[in-house]
């Protein structure tokens, strides 16, 4: 398990900060356009699905970055992991679904 768990971080790819900005709000509006507060959650092959193919591998990292700022959870479930959103930032969660263009509150996120 030690030795697989470190393969798994040595293999994450390497995300660039507008990459890791652009992915991330891509996910949080799937999760809240599919209302997944708790009880609705999803596997990470549906959050995978709509992000183009040179993204596909980054998405399992900003997903872990995303659970690690506590916007979104992650459970245990038969088939692997399903994701939603912490209804206790609900209102951050909010401004990145209302989020357009250049300027991203993710960054600031980031710091805290």
């Amino acid at each position: 398990m030690f030795i697989y768990s470190i393969i798994a971080i040595v293999s994450m790819p390497k995300v660039k900060r507008s990459e890791y900005i652009r992915i991330s709000r891509t996910i949080v509006k799937k999760l809240f356009d599919q209302n997944c507060f708790g009880k609705g959650s999803v596997y990470i092959h549906v959050l995978k699905s709509g992000i183009s193919k040179e993204d596909l591998d980054k998405v399992e990292t900003v997903l872990e970055a995303l659970v690690k700022q506590k916007i979104c959870h992650k459970k245990k479930k038969e088939h692997g992991w399903k994701y939603y959103l912490n209804m206790d930032r609900y209102d951050k969660i909010k401004e990145i679904v209302r989020e357009k263009g250049n300027r991203s509150i993710v960054p600031i996120l980031l710091m805290l």
